[in-house]
């Protein structure tokens, strides 16, 4: 019998390098789509305005004084400059019906530099390419929305493993891809909302994080300023209990039933025999993208997409599989999960590299016709509620 292989297992054992290797060479992904660098090199500044060039692994036989390089971080993205968005306002519509704000998730790796610097052409083709792959399954051309994608500084793959998320990610190399998250959502309130439209949020691991952080420092963010929902598919360790002590009397709540608004949904999605992991916690806030319910039961045929999709690569179609697997998928709040009968070491996990059943990769992707319906339905009941005045 297979015992499910978590993060944490790996980087404990012997063998982690042959693994990583190995997952490169499989063009595996390892977090919901914390996509590695493959080993490359890259040009960087080096603070004095030339340009050297370093490689993202060290030579095996390099001196311990030779790879402890000083920490890079790169400057904040300016939002007044357009090359700092990968959209900002893209739509195909003269008239769309809300606006959506989003945070992609983990995109590198790279021990030396472990901050995401923009700047870089392969960052940046990266980014645009998982963006196009996302909202290509987000999208419905008869409900268009504007969409809104800032650049951040988010932290490598690396340090996701290594970092505690119940802790103070403030005190972090996460805070920069916070930072800019609050920077660019306020630019973008200020400069580019529509008063009166309703507003989105998605971010899927990281970017969900960074969203979290967000909705949690910003006042802002109500309801009456047009929120609708945030979509945070795989917030790593947010318990209910935190949400709620975090939103009091904020007007921003748990969504926990259909067609609510001002509300935040999340899920960690694993299979049943799925064993622990840096993502799910026991009690925690969870919602079935399926029913849109935080009750325990299973998603019934009428709540089934036509097709469920799996991640493959940022430059590829997703994967496509008949939306009647997804059958019986029900929220668990004791393991704060939503639990998928998928079976796992297998493309649904990419054979299991985050942890044998650990479906974090498709957080998004397995759902993703069943959020972008929702989104629909929920900026109406936003509007119902909020009529433009004459």
């Amino acid at each position: 019998m297979k015992h499910p292989k978590s993060p944490t297992s790996i980087l404990n054992s012997g063998r982690f390098a042959s693994v990583f290797a190995a997952a490169v060479v499989l063009a595996l992904v390892v977090s919901a789509c914390a996509l590695f660098s493959r080993g490359e090199t890259e040009p960087v500044p080096d603070g004095t305005g030339e340009v050297v060039v370093e490689a993202t692994e060290s030579p095996a036989s390099a001196p311990a004084a030779e790879i402890a390089a000083p920490l890079v971080i790169p400057p904040a993205p300016d939002y007044a400059n357009p090359s700092s968005w990968l959209s900002s306002g893209e739509t195909n519509s003269i008239l769309p019906e809300f606006e959506v704000f989003y945070i992609y998730p983990t995109l590198f790796q790279n021990k030396l530099r472990p901050v995401m610097d923009h700047r870089f052409d392969r960052i940046r083709v990266k980014a645009a390419d998982y963006l196009k792959l996302t909202f290509g399954l987000l999208t419905d051309p008869v409900h268009p929305f504007k969409l809104y994608a800032p650049f951040v500084r988010q932290a490598d793959y690396g340090t996701s493993l290594e970092t505690d998320f119940a802790g103070d990610l403030g005190e972090t190399l996460f805070r920069y891809g916070i930072e800019d998250t609050k920077t660019a959502f306020l630019y973008f309130l200020e400069r580019f909302h529509t008063p009166g439209m309703p507003y989105i949020l998605i971010g899927h691991s990281q970017g969900a994080s960074d969203l979290y952080e967000l909705l949690r420092s910003t006042p802002e963010i109500a309801p009456e300023s047009g929120f609708v929902a945030a979509y945070l598919a795989g917030l790593p360790k947010k318990t209910a209990a935190e949400v709620d002590r975090d939103f009091a009397g904020r007007g921003i709540r748990r969504g926990t039933k259909p067609g609510e608004t001002g509300v935040i949904l999340s899920w960690n999605t694993l299979a049943p025999g799925a064993g622990d992991n840096m993502l799910a916690t026991p009690g925690g806030c969870v919602v079935n993208p399926l029913t849109w319910s935080s009750k325990t039961t299973p998603a019934g045929e009428s709540d089934l997409p036509e097709t469920g999709y799996y991640y493959v690569s940022e430059k590829e179609p997703a994967g496509k599989f008949d939306g009647k697997l997804l059958s019986g998928t029900r929220a668990d709040p004791a393991r704060g999960a939503v639990i998928v009968e998928l079976p796992g070491d297998s493309e649904f996990d990419a054979s299991g590299a985050m942890g044998e059943g650990v479906f974090h990769m498709n957080d998004l992707f397995f759902f993703a016709e069943s959020v972008r319906d929702d989104m629909i339905r929920r900026a109406a009941a936003w509007r119902k509620s909020h009529p433009a005045e004459d």
